[in-house]
């Protein structure tokens, strides 16, 4: 309903053919826009949320923030384009679970924390863009540091079963590599996922004489109290975000391949019914187990009382003022 609504409110012109979402520095969108993609970019950094505003358009944990985030894929060529989310690994990683309790068992973590709260949010919303990327017929891909407790987590499995029923079990494949590989300044290993099969090839397999190379120690090992061995990062631990430029470039060289080889798209029906009557005759639940954290109702009212909302006279008496 909220796809309805961004419709209803927006225009829907088609235009981008790559975004990068949690960008940072955007190399990724660089190299795309130095070969004339029509990109966009997307990160809390790039605007700070002036007091007198309610909404950070770049935060995707705010209303406003995460209804650009859809709208901008509604405004992608559908069938030509890709979207890579770097997903914010910080609650997600080894070197938290001490605080954010999370395990492959139990992934959802100690969400009283508010950190972890936000990064369930990021989560869920992440899920949502990943699928309607999958239903436009594009491209994704999704990286996170080896050891991210994400693919545990029960709304993205609930989402790659989904796409699995659609277009087999090889609708989504993922992949493991080594940074150092690209000129990092660290070895770092990375787990990543796409809905295409080519995304294997940004693996370029055993990593060797790494200890020579590297320029920076992000991470130090040390022994509490008790004796206990423990990590913590260091001031070049923020330096591994960033995407190297020589990866940067490997994806650029391998994009158009990839998004000629995506899955998971479903199959329109036959006749195609309008989207009222699609509409009237779904079923609707909502899986608190599944998506607990999203909170559609913040975006669906959010748009609602958009003034330039402009709902067709036959869809009013099936939406609702409020959620």
């Amino acid at each position: 309903m909220c796809i309805l609504l961004l419709c209803w409110t927006y225009s829907t012109d088609e235009e981008f053919q790559w975004l990068e979402y949690f960008a940072g520095e955007a190399n990724l969108t660089s190299v795309m826009a130095s070969a004339m993609y029509t990109c966009g970019k997307f990160d809390i950094l790039y605007n700070e949320q002036p007091e007198h505003r309610k909404s950070n358009y770049m935060d995707l944990t705010h209303a406003s923030g995460y209804g650009l985030a859809l709208l901008c894929i509604l405004r992608c060529r559908v069938g030509d384009f890709a979207a890579h989310l770097g997903l914010k690994c910080s609650s997600l990683c080894k070197m938290n679970h001490g605080t954010s309790q999370r395990s492959a068992c139990a992934s959802v973590g100690f969400w009283e924390y508010p950190s972890v709260y936000t990064a369930n949010v990021l989560i869920e919303r992440s899920c949502t863009m990943v699928a309607l990327v999958t239903a436009l017929g594009g491209l994704w891909s999704l990286e996170q540091p080896s050891g991210s407790v994400l693919e545990y987590y029960p709304t993205w499995r609930h989402l790659m079963a989904k796409i699995f029923e659609n277009g087999g079990i090889h609708s989504v494949t993922t992949v493991r590599w080594w940074m150092g590989h690209y000129n990092a300044p660290t070895p770092k290993r990375h787990w990543g996922a796409s809905n295409s099969p080519l995304i294997r090839k940004i693996d370029k397999g055993v990593l060797q004489g790494w200890k020579k190379k590297s320029t920076s120690t992000p991470v130090v090992k040390y022994r509490d109290s008790q004796g206990r061995e423990k990590y913590k990062g260091t001031k070049d631990l923020r330096k591994t975000e960033v995407y190297p430029v020589a990866f940067a470039r490997e994806i650029l060289d391998s994009v158009e391949a990839m998004k000629a080889s995506t899955h998971g798209q479903p199959a329109l029906p036959n006749p195609l019914p309008t989207a009222f009557e699609t509409f009237t005759t779904m079923k609707w639940s909502t899986d608190d187990d599944i998506w607990g954290f999203v909170d559609f109702a913040q975006l669906f009212n959010y748009i609602r009382n958009n003034r330039s909302l402009r709902i067709p006279s036959e869809w009013k008496a099936v939406v609702p003022k409020t959620m």
